[in-house]
Protein backbone atom coordinates (compact mmCIF):
# COMPACT_ATOMS: atom_id res chain seq x y z
CA UNK A 1 0.00 0.00 0.00
CA UNK A 2 3.01 2.50 1.26
CA UNK A 3 4.31 2.17 -1.97
CA UNK A 4 1.30 2.35 -4.29
CA UNK A 5 1.00 5.70 -2.29
CA UNK A 6 4.81 6.48 -3.32
CA UNK A 7 4.03 6.44 -7.07
CA UNK A 8 0.82 8.07 -6.74
CA UNK A 9 2.03 11.28 -5.76
CA UNK A 10 4.71 11.28 -8.25
CA UNK A 11 4.95 11.81 -11.81
CA UNK A 12 4.17 9.97 -14.60
CA UNK A 13 1.44 8.36 -12.38
CA UNK A 14 -0.26 11.33 -10.68
CA UNK A 15 -0.37 12.90 -13.97
CA UNK A 16 -2.12 9.97 -15.15
CA UNK A 17 -4.65 9.67 -11.91
CA UNK A 18 -5.43 13.50 -12.56
CA UNK A 19 -6.17 13.30 -16.22
CA UNK A 20 -8.24 9.59 -15.47
CA UNK A 21 -10.42 11.77 -12.78
CA UNK A 22 -10.53 14.85 -15.51
CA UNK A 23 -12.00 12.10 -17.87
CA UNK A 24 -14.42 10.67 -15.14
CA UNK A 25 -15.93 14.27 -14.52
CA UNK A 26 -16.35 15.77 -17.71
CA UNK A 27 -19.75 14.64 -18.60
CA UNK A 28 -20.99 16.12 -15.37
CA UNK A 29 -19.08 18.90 -14.54
CA UNK A 30 -16.78 19.28 -18.59
CA UNK A 31 -15.04 22.74 -17.73
CA UNK A 32 -13.79 21.00 -14.16
CA UNK A 33 -12.80 18.18 -16.05
CA UNK A 34 -11.24 19.56 -18.88
CA UNK A 35 -9.09 21.60 -16.43
CA UNK A 36 -8.00 18.82 -14.70
CA UNK A 37 -6.88 16.88 -17.99
CA UNK A 38 -5.17 20.42 -19.35
CA UNK A 39 -3.65 20.54 -15.81
CA UNK A 40 -2.14 17.42 -16.13
CA UNK A 41 -0.64 16.65 -19.37
CA UNK A 42 1.00 20.61 -18.70
CA UNK A 43 2.29 19.53 -15.69
CA UNK A 44 3.98 16.52 -16.95
CA UNK A 45 5.03 18.60 -20.54
CA UNK A 46 6.53 20.91 -18.11
CA UNK A 47 8.13 18.00 -15.89
CA UNK A 48 9.85 16.56 -19.36
CA UNK A 49 12.16 19.39 -20.18
CA UNK A 50 15.47 20.64 -19.27
CA UNK A 51 14.36 23.80 -18.05
CA UNK A 52 12.47 22.81 -14.99
CA UNK A 53 15.30 20.95 -13.32
CA UNK A 54 16.59 24.49 -11.94
CA UNK A 55 13.71 25.80 -10.23
CA UNK A 56 12.88 22.18 -8.99
CA UNK A 57 16.36 22.26 -7.43
CA UNK A 58 16.30 25.42 -5.51
CA UNK A 59 16.27 24.83 -1.65
CA UNK A 60 17.74 20.97 -2.22
CA UNK A 61 21.42 21.30 -3.79
CA UNK A 62 22.62 23.70 -1.35
CA UNK A 63 26.03 22.09 -0.49
CA UNK A 64 29.31 22.58 -2.62
CA UNK A 65 31.86 20.13 -3.26
CA UNK A 66 34.17 20.08 -0.96
CA UNK A 67 37.89 20.77 -0.81
CA UNK A 68 40.76 17.93 -0.09
CA UNK A 69 41.45 20.12 3.50
CA UNK A 70 38.02 19.71 4.19
CA UNK A 71 37.06 16.23 3.11
CA UNK A 72 40.58 14.42 4.97
CA UNK A 73 38.63 15.90 8.32
CA UNK A 74 36.64 12.72 8.27
CA UNK A 75 37.01 9.53 10.17
CA UNK A 76 34.94 7.57 7.23
CA UNK A 77 33.25 8.10 3.63
CA UNK A 78 29.60 6.62 4.04
CA UNK A 79 27.44 6.14 0.79
CA UNK A 80 23.82 5.73 1.11
CA UNK A 81 21.95 3.09 -0.63
CA UNK A 82 19.66 3.92 -3.81
CA UNK A 83 17.72 0.89 -5.46
CA UNK A 84 18.43 -2.31 -6.75
CA UNK A 85 18.36 -3.32 -10.53
CA UNK A 86 16.62 -7.00 -10.00
CA UNK A 87 17.72 -10.28 -11.92
CA UNK A 88 20.23 -8.41 -13.93
CA UNK A 89 21.29 -10.98 -17.10
CA UNK A 90 24.80 -9.13 -16.79
CA UNK A 91 24.94 -10.96 -13.12
CA UNK A 92 23.72 -14.56 -14.58
CA UNK A 93 20.20 -13.29 -12.90
CA UNK A 94 20.99 -11.84 -9.58
CA UNK A 95 20.07 -8.52 -8.06
CA UNK A 96 23.18 -5.50 -8.69
CA UNK A 97 22.78 -1.82 -7.65
CA UNK A 98 20.89 0.48 -9.59
CA UNK A 99 22.05 3.39 -11.26
CA UNK A 100 21.83 5.62 -8.55
CA UNK A 101 23.77 4.44 -6.16
CA UNK A 102 26.19 2.49 -8.83
CA UNK A 103 27.40 6.58 -9.78
CA UNK A 104 27.37 7.51 -5.66
CA UNK A 105 30.02 4.19 -5.62
CA UNK A 106 31.98 6.16 -8.28
CA UNK A 107 31.90 8.66 -6.39
CA UNK A 108 32.70 7.69 -3.09
CA UNK A 109 35.56 5.18 -4.74
CA UNK A 110 37.37 8.28 -5.85
CA UNK A 111 37.10 10.02 -2.70
CA UNK A 112 38.64 6.72 -1.32
CA UNK A 113 41.72 6.63 -3.66
CA UNK A 114 42.21 10.60 -2.75
CA UNK A 115 41.73 10.64 0.92
CA UNK A 116 42.56 6.83 2.06
CA UNK A 117 39.83 6.66 4.17
CA UNK A 118 37.61 3.13 5.05
CA UNK A 119 33.95 3.17 3.38
CA UNK A 120 30.61 2.43 5.27
CA UNK A 121 27.68 1.62 2.56
CA UNK A 122 24.62 1.20 4.20
CA UNK A 123 21.07 -0.25 2.37
CA UNK A 124 19.03 -2.58 3.72
CA UNK A 125 16.34 -5.96 1.61
CA UNK A 126 13.18 -2.83 2.23
CA UNK A 127 11.21 -6.13 2.60
CA UNK A 128 12.99 -8.82 0.78
CA UNK A 129 13.78 -10.68 3.34
CA UNK A 130 15.33 -13.70 1.08
CA UNK A 131 17.29 -11.10 -0.78
CA UNK A 132 21.29 -9.76 -0.58
CA UNK A 133 21.01 -6.15 0.90
CA UNK A 134 21.55 -3.35 -0.65
CA UNK A 135 24.95 -2.79 1.04
CA UNK A 136 25.99 -6.22 -0.36
CA UNK A 137 25.15 -5.15 -3.85
CA UNK A 138 26.98 -2.29 -3.53
CA UNK A 139 30.04 -3.95 -1.80
CA UNK A 140 30.11 -6.36 -4.24
CA UNK A 141 30.26 -4.11 -7.46
CA UNK A 142 32.62 -1.68 -5.36
CA UNK A 143 35.06 -5.05 -5.35
CA UNK A 144 34.88 -5.94 -8.88
CA UNK A 145 34.38 -2.78 -10.53
CA UNK A 146 36.49 -0.44 -8.71
CA UNK A 147 39.20 -2.88 -6.64
CA UNK A 148 38.18 -1.25 -3.08
CA UNK A 149 36.70 -3.28 -0.02
CA UNK A 150 34.13 -1.58 2.06
CA UNK A 151 35.16 -1.79 5.98
CA UNK A 152 31.50 -1.61 7.48
CA UNK A 153 28.17 -2.51 5.95
CA UNK A 154 24.83 -1.84 7.37
CA UNK A 155 21.97 -4.17 6.20
CA UNK A 156 18.71 -3.77 8.18
CA UNK A 157 17.79 0.40 6.67
CA UNK A 158 14.58 0.96 4.50
CA UNK A 159 15.27 4.55 3.85
CA UNK A 160 17.26 7.59 4.68
CA UNK A 161 16.56 8.23 8.34
CA UNK A 162 17.23 4.66 9.25
CA UNK A 163 20.28 4.78 6.95
CA UNK A 164 21.35 7.49 9.56
CA UNK A 165 20.10 5.60 12.63
CA UNK A 166 21.26 1.93 11.75
CA UNK A 167 25.11 3.75 10.33
CA UNK A 168 25.19 5.04 13.90
CA UNK A 169 25.00 2.07 15.93
CA UNK A 170 28.12 1.11 13.95
CA UNK A 171 30.11 3.96 14.18
CA UNK A 172 29.46 5.10 17.53
CA UNK A 173 31.47 1.60 18.38
CA UNK A 174 34.64 2.69 16.67
CA UNK A 175 33.95 6.67 17.91
CA UNK A 176 34.04 8.12 14.96
CA UNK A 177 32.06 11.27 14.53
CA UNK A 178 33.19 13.01 11.46
CA UNK A 179 31.80 11.48 8.31
CA UNK A 180 32.68 12.30 4.66
CA UNK A 181 28.10 11.42 3.08
CA UNK A 182 28.19 10.56 -0.66
CA UNK A 183 24.81 10.81 -2.84
CA UNK A 184 22.92 12.96 -5.28
CA UNK A 185 23.06 16.83 -4.37
CA UNK A 186 19.40 16.87 -4.05
CA UNK A 187 19.01 13.85 -1.76
CA UNK A 188 21.69 15.46 0.83
CA UNK A 189 19.32 18.16 2.25
CA UNK A 190 17.22 15.60 3.31
CA UNK A 191 20.28 13.26 4.62
CA UNK A 192 22.33 15.38 6.55
CA UNK A 193 20.02 16.80 9.35
CA UNK A 194 19.31 13.13 9.77
CA UNK A 195 22.70 12.35 10.17
CA UNK A 196 23.28 15.40 12.19
CA UNK A 197 20.81 14.03 14.64
CA UNK A 198 22.95 11.40 15.24
CA UNK A 199 25.33 13.20 16.99
CA UNK A 200 27.91 13.01 13.68
CA UNK A 201 29.62 16.30 11.93
CA UNK A 202 28.66 15.87 8.39
CA UNK A 203 30.89 17.02 5.46
CA UNK A 204 28.79 16.93 2.31
CA UNK A 205 30.19 15.27 -0.80
CA UNK A 206 27.14 15.80 -3.25
CA UNK A 207 27.21 14.31 -6.86
CA UNK A 208 24.63 14.39 -10.02
CA UNK A 209 23.65 17.77 -9.86
CA UNK A 210 20.53 18.52 -11.88
CA UNK A 211 21.13 20.37 -15.18
CA UNK A 212 19.39 21.78 -17.39
CA UNK A 213 22.28 20.78 -20.30
CA UNK A 214 22.81 22.50 -23.88
CA UNK A 215 19.44 21.88 -25.20
CA UNK A 216 19.59 24.41 -27.93
CA UNK A 217 17.10 24.01 -30.36
CA UNK A 218 15.47 21.00 -28.70
CA UNK A 219 15.10 22.44 -25.19
CA UNK A 220 11.24 22.50 -25.47
CA UNK A 221 10.84 18.91 -26.71
CA UNK A 222 9.61 16.84 -24.22
CA UNK A 223 12.61 13.97 -23.00
CA UNK A 224 12.12 11.13 -20.69
CA UNK A 225 15.47 11.03 -19.47
CA UNK A 226 14.83 15.04 -17.89
CA UNK A 227 11.58 13.49 -16.55
CA UNK A 228 13.46 10.82 -14.71
CA UNK A 229 15.74 13.60 -13.22
CA UNK A 230 12.94 15.87 -12.40
CA UNK A 231 10.95 12.67 -10.76
CA UNK A 232 13.78 12.49 -8.47
CA UNK A 233 13.60 15.88 -7.45
CA UNK A 234 9.84 16.23 -6.93
CA UNK A 235 10.66 13.40 -4.53
CA UNK A 236 13.16 14.58 -2.62
CA UNK A 237 11.06 18.09 -1.78
CA UNK A 238 8.31 15.24 -0.71
CA UNK A 239 10.60 13.40 1.55
CA UNK A 240 11.46 16.86 2.72
CA UNK A 241 8.20 17.54 4.06
CA UNK A 242 7.51 14.41 5.28
CA UNK A 243 10.41 13.88 7.37
CA UNK A 244 9.50 17.18 8.52
CA UNK A 245 5.77 16.26 9.42
CA UNK A 246 7.14 13.14 11.63
CA UNK A 247 10.06 14.60 13.22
Amino acid sequence: MLTFIKFAVLPPFANILVALAGLVMIRRWPRTGWSLIAFSTLCLYLLSIPSTMPLLSIGLEDHGVPTMEEASRAEVIVVLGGGRETDAPQWKGRDTVAEAPLARLAEAARWHRRTGLPLLLTGGRNGMDDAESEAQLMARMLEEAFGIQARWLEHESRDTRENAEFSARILDAGSMETILLVTHAAHLTRAIPEFEKRGFDVIPAPMGFASSGSGGELSLLPRATYLEQNTRLVYEHIGRLYYWLTE
